[in-house]
C-alpha cells in the first residue's frame, strides 16, 4: 500500500491520526487513489477494516463511514481502524449503479480478486492482501441503492469450520439487524462478496445492508455506525459501544432471488423485513395499459430481504429477495 498524501495528522502507521489517500502497487489500479482515514491507539491491539462506497448510491453507508471517524480516539483504544469510505473511485460522479465502470463488473462479487485480473478483481485483491492484510475482521457497508429498498440486514459466510463459523456469526450479531444471513457453503466454490471471498482463506469479514433509494436516513445510517462500534467493542478495540438492541435480528440460512415472470410495471404487495407464506402474492405485473400480464408469488416461506422500488422491470430481472430462516418454518 503506497501513502501518496496525507492532508492532516500523522504518517500512516504511526501513533494517532492519519488522514490522507492511498493508492495501490498494482498496475492495473494505477491513476487512481482512495481515501483513507486510520486511527492508531496507543496499545498494540488488532486491526478492524471498513469500507463503504462500492456501489457509490449506497450513501447512508458511506455517511456512516464519513462519521465514523470522529468515534475513534487513539487515545482510547487499543490497535487500529481503517477506513475507506468510497470503494468504487472509477465510478464517483457518475452513479453508475452496481458496476465499475472499467471493466462492467460488480465488484461486490469479485472478491477474492485476481492481482493479473481487471481492475474490479486486481481492487479486490488489493483490499483483502493488501489494505486488510493482518487484520482481524474487514466489515463493508452497503444499502439501497438508487431502485432498492432493503432491510437491515447482515451477511456472513457459512464454512465447515466451526470455530470460523462461530466467530463469523456472532460478528455478524453484533449489528442491531432485522436479518443475520449466513450464505450457503456452496458460494465458497466461486468470486462472491466480501465475506466469501475472506472465508476461502480462513478469515473474518461481515457485510451490512441498509437504505433506500439512494437516500441518506438517520436510522440507516445509525445502524451501520453502532454495527462497526460493537465490532470493535468485541474486538477489543473500544471498551464503549451501544449496547441496545431493538431488532429481532433473526438469523437466516440463505436467500432466494425472485424474479418478474413479465415485462412491465412491478407493484409490490410486501416490504422489506415483512414475513411472508409460500404461494402468498407478493406483487403484480402490468403493462402500460393498466392490465395484469403477471403475479410474483413467494416461492418459500420467509422475510422479504430486499425489493426493488423503481417499477419498471424487464422479465427475469430481479424484482426482490427472500431470506428463509435458519430453523424453518417452511409450509408443507
Amino acid at each position: 500500500m503506497n501513502v501518496i498524501s496525507s492532508f492532516s495528522g500523522g504518517g500512516l502507521g504511526e501513533r494517532g491520526v492519519f488522514r490522507g489517500t492511498i493508492g495501490f502497487a498494482n498496475p492495473a489500479l494505477a491513476g487512481f487513489a482512495w481515501p483513507l482515514f486510520e486511527a492508531r491507539g496507543e496499545a498494540e491491539g488488532p486491526r478492524l477494516c471498513v469500507s463503504a462506497g462500492v456501489h457509490v448510491n449506497e450513501v447512508s453507508s458511506i455517511e456512516a463511514a464519513i462519521r465514523l471517524q470522529s468515534l475513534f480516539d487513539p487515545r482510547r483504544m487499543r490497535g487500529t481502524v481503517s477506513i475507506i469510505p468510497l470503494i468504487n473511485q472509477p465510478a464517483l460522479y457518475r452513479y453508475t449503479e452496481y458496476a465499475c465502470p472499467i471493466d462492467g463488473k460488480n465488484i461486490n462479487f469479485t472478491f477474492p480478486g485476481r492481482a493479473a485480473g481487471t481492475f474490479s478483481e486486481a481492487l479486490c485483491d488489493a483490499i483483502q492482501h493488501d489494505w486488510c492484510a493482518g487484520a482481524a475482521c474487514y466489515v463493508d457497508l452497503h444499502g439501497g441503492d438508487l431502485r432498492e429498498r432493503v432491510a437491515k440486514f447482515v451477511l456472513f459466510q457459512r464454512t465447515g469450520d466451526a470455530g470460523h463459523l462461530l466467530n463469523a456469526r456472532g460478528l455478524a450479531m453484533c449489528f442491531d439487524a432485522d436479518l443475520v444471513v449466513g450464505l450457503a457453503e456452496s458460494e465458497l466454490a466461486k468470486p462472491g462478496r466480501p465475506p466469501t471471498g475472506f472465508a476461502r482463506e480462513g478469515r473474518l469479514a461481515v457485510m451490512s445492508e441498509a437504505g433506500a433509494n439512494g437516500i441518506i436516513d438517520e436510522e440507516s445510517v445509525a445502524f451501520h455506525v453502532e454495527g462497526v462500534l460493537r465490532i470493535a467493542r468485541q474486538l477489543g478495540i473500544i471498551e464503549q459501544a451501544p449496547s441496545l438492541y431493538r431488532r429481532q435480528r433473526t438469523v437466516c440460512d440463505d436467500y432466494l432471488w425472485v424474479t418478474a415472470p413479465a415485462d412491465g410495471q412491478f407493484y409490490a404487495e410486501v416490504e422489506p423485513a415483512e414475513r411472508v407464506r409460500r404461494g402468498q402474492r407478493l406483487g403484480v405485473m402490468r403493462n402500460f395499459f393498466g392490465e395484469t400480464v403477471g403475479e410474483i408469488v413467494a416461492p418459500e416461506t420467509g422475510i422479504v430481504l430486499w425489493r426493488m422500488t423503481h417499477p419498471t422491470l424487464k422479465q427475469g430481472a430481479p424484482a426482490l429477495a427472500i431470506a428463509i430462516e435458519e430453523t424453518p418454518r417452511r409450509e408443507a
